[in-house]
């Protein structure tokens, strides 16, 4: 279901950006880390002026709070890079833009979260004014995900599946690769590795975290179960979707490696 044709087409390292560079180029969020005890200065760059005037931005409060805008409210979009500066090193560039190509949600431009959506935004309809007038919300935030000993990647939320399930790729570097680039499995290393955020999170926590719920049985009247079954060993992210009968007769009837 997520694997779509598209995704073995999505940049997987610093893709060669388009030869005409926009007059305007703006600095989404810029961020000092030490990585492998070095200190680099990461951007996220719009180029040209991104668009809040989309579904899931600050114009409809009561539209940006439902499901497919679950995760990216209050949104801009546009063209979206990633730069990353390091000592003796020339600066780097990688397109984040062609990761938002297979959505069907919230491709094929990129959309990022930029004003915090509040919980009572539903009842209370703030104005649009009100809404930009909050502080940004952050997105770079390093861990080390495939457990290489180096917290180099960060999620990036690139579609929401029914009802909310917010998935993501993890873009940075790796031991394997320390040039920037979307995380991929050992088993698929042509395309992204695409898990929801609790599935990520879960694989922070540890290396082997088990198997992490995908969806559950009656989930939009679904009459099967999935998992997905995560293992990070030595710096390699193993990855497989169990598709079973529900609890009452559980019985596996497929095993997708991602």
């Amino acid at each position: 279901m997520l694997l779509r044709p598209l995704l073995a087409l999505m940049a997987l390292t610093a893709a060669p950006l388009l030869a005409a560079t926009p007059a305007k180029e703006e600095v989404r969020e810029q961020r000092s880390f030490v990585v492998d005890g070095a200190k680099e200065v990461w951007r996220l760059i719009w180029r040209g002026t991104p668009n809040d005037g989309n579904d899931c931005g600050p114009a409809d409060p009561a539209m940006a709070m439902t499901c497919p805008c679950s995760g990216v409210a209050y949104a801009q979009a546009g063209d979206l890079v990633l730069e990353r500066e390091r000592p003796g090193a020339p600066s780097e560039r990688m397109a984040l833009t062609p990761l938002f190509a297979g959505s069907d949600m919230l491709g094929p431009v990129a959309m990022l979260p930029r004003w915090p959506a509040h919980p009572g935004d539903i009842d209370d309809n703030p104005t649009p004014a009100t809404i930009r007038a909050r502080p940004a919300v952050p997105i770079m935030r390093l861990r080390d995900y495939d457990h290489d000993g180096i917290a180099g990647e960060f999620l990036l939320q690139i579609d929401t599946l029914p009802c909310g399930k917010q998935m993501m790729v993890a873009v940075g570097i790796t031991r394997d690769n320390p040039h920037l680039h979307a995380m991929t499995s050992a088993e698929h290393p042509e395309r992204p590795l695409v898990l929801n955020r609790s599935q990520w999170e879960a694989l922070a926590r540890s290396p082997r975290p088990g198997k992490v719920m995908d969806v559950p049985c009656g989930d939009h009247g679904a009459e099967e179960q999935s998992v997905m079954a995560l293992v990070a060993d030595r710096g390699r992210i193993h990855a497989t979707r169990i598709t079973s009968t529900c609890p009452d007769t559980e019985r596996v009837l497929e095993r997708e490696v991602m």
